[in-house]
């Protein structure tokens, strides 16, 4: 380790040692890798040892702001601010024109008969993943290395409404599609989950799409929808399953 990252490491565990446990709630925030709204002195320890390369990106994703696979000292920095003064307020995305709604606190249509209706509000949606709520759709066959940036290995679900779409060939799916993929960054155990929900019929350039994965969430979250453009209607799992 040199000079600079030995007084910046201890810079920052100092500073983490003096911090109140209970923080500033907010949307989205850097540092905050389990997503539930602060940044907390052993968050702050694993910033820094991402820093220092002792730890893989994919143990927290949040605190790689720019998604770049590296934590720089501004990251860190921005972890630390987030910690001391409460994580910043994420602008409410704006739905297109064509939506009947300016705020999607639940998504509760049910276009296919028995569909499970998924949230689209970010706690609402932590406490329906945590319950396996969507262990019932049908998945990939098993947890596979991935080919995005969501950790080491995954597996995803699909609603029967996306599953039908896709089978049927569709170039575009109905509004009440729905994926989770489970992230387990390689390990056995499910750490976050990624989502995707279509709110309208109109994908809208990726804004009729609910986003979702810890820290960040949203319609038409730039971050998601850039990737997975390149999909059949911003949808990039590989079909048949496999």
């Amino acid at each position: 380790m040199n000079k600079r990252w030995r007084f910046y490491a201890g810079t920052v565990l100092g500073l983490a040692a003096v911090l109140c446990p209970v923080l500033v709630a907010a949307v989205v925030c850097g540092g905050d890798c389990d997503g539930d709204g602060e940044v907390t002195v052993t968050e702050l320890v694993t910033a820094v040892n991402i820093a220092l390369e002792s730890s893989p990106v994919a143990v927290c994703v949040p605190v790689d702001v720019n998604a770049d696979g590296t934590v720089a000292v501004n990251e860190v920095v921005a972890a630390v601010n987030n910690a001391l003064s409460g994580c910043p307020q994420a602008d409410t995305p704006t739905p297109s024109p064509s939506a009947t709604a300016t705020e999607l606190p639940t998504f509760t249509a049910t276009p296919t008969p028995g569909v499970v209706a998924v949230p689209t509000s970010s706690a609402e949606l932590r406490t329906w993943l945590q319950a396996g709520m969507y262990k019932s759709w049908t998945a990939e066959s098993a947890t596979h290395p991935s080919a995005g940036p969501h950790g080491a290995t995954v597996r995803t679900f699909l609603n029967d409404t996306v599953l039908q779409s896709l089978a049927a060939g569709n170039t575009s799916h109905p509004a009440g599609s729905a994926l989770v993929k489970e992230l387990y960054f390689g390990g056995n155990t499910v750490q976050l989950w990624a989502v995707e929900v279509k709110v309208q019929d109109d994908s809208a350039g990726g804004r009729g799409w609910y986003w979702w994965e810890g820290a960040s969430s949203g319609l038409g979250d730039p971050a998601c929808t850039g990737c997975h453009a390149a999909g059949r209607d911003y949808v990039l799992t590989p079909f048949p399953l496999q």
